[in-house]
């Protein structure tokens, strides 16, 4: 008797797992309906808060489970509506509480002509005060978003502009007999640098790469001159790296 309950108690724990198994296989491909309720009420609350002037309406959205998202599509209501013309924003929306990711009409009103002068200005300015601290430094990419009308069209760049998003930034360093630790303490002096220069950085992502010397840096062969990746590191404003922060990358 106590044998054929303990079968039948793991025949029931294996069904329950199963069906565990299974529900978070379908969570992970489709969503599910309580998570897909608050997404689109936070998409909702988000369009009223940041566009009240604007007639907006929310088509039907899908789960992007490659990206554990929400997306959607919005339509923009107005006179030109009824003739097929109404302007139409792609926004995505995920996280555990669920917040906007991707703002379709934010997007569709950046200036992309004056971002990518501004970046390149700002890199070129931290690429030669990073190399005076950490000489292992051979590329820095900047990444800022400029709504058309924030700034004038012959803006320069300064570190004192007003921007309503912090910069991303990217750096490339020379792996050549790096260690962890080395990585990490570049990552220190870059980290000095933003801060006492004043910048408003959100997060800086740093490859310590083993350079390829058989292609120069403008990319012939296929080639970008950097080489791969052998260690990564990563910090946002505020933060610091130790040398067990520092991932290294498996060739």
């Amino acid at each position: 008797m106590k044998t054929r309950k303990k079968k039948k108690g793991m025949y029931i724990a294996m069904l329950v797992l199963l069906g565990l198994l299974v529900g978070s296989l379908y969570n992970s491909l489709n969503g599910n309906p309580l998570s897909k309720w608050l997404a689109q009420r936070e998409l909702q609350h988000f369009l009223a808060e940041r566009y009240p002037e604007k007639r907006l309406r929310i088509e039907k959205g899908f789960y992007n489970f490659k990206f554990k998202n929400y997306e959607y599509r919005v339509k923009e209501i107005g006179a030109d509506a009824d003739k097929g013309e109404a302007p139409e924003y792609e926004f995505s929306v995920g996280g555990w509480i669920p917040k906007v990711r991707v703002d379709g009409i934010r997007t569709a009103n950046l200036d992309t002509a004056l971002m990518e002068r501004l970046s390149g200005e700002a890199a070129a300015e931290l690429r030669a005060a990073f190399v005076r601290r950490v000489p292992a430094v051979r590329e820095v990419t900047v990444q800022l978003e400029v709504v058309k009308g924030q700034l004038a069209e012959n803006a320069a760049w300064t570190p004192s502009l007003k921007l309503d998003e912090p910069l991303y930034i990217h750096v490339v360093t020379d792996a050549a007999g790096a260690s962890k630790q080395q990585v990490a303490e570049a990552a220190g002096e870059i980290a000095a640098v933003l801060d006492a220069g004043g910048y408003d950085y959100g997060h800086v992502t740093i490859n310590a790469n083993v350079m390829d010397n058989k292609a120069g840096k403008d990319g012939k062969d296929g080639k970008d001159g950097y080489g791969y990746v052998k260690y990564v590191a990563r910090f946002d404003k505020g933060g610091k790296v130790s040398a067990g922060d520092v991932e290294e990358v498996t060739k």
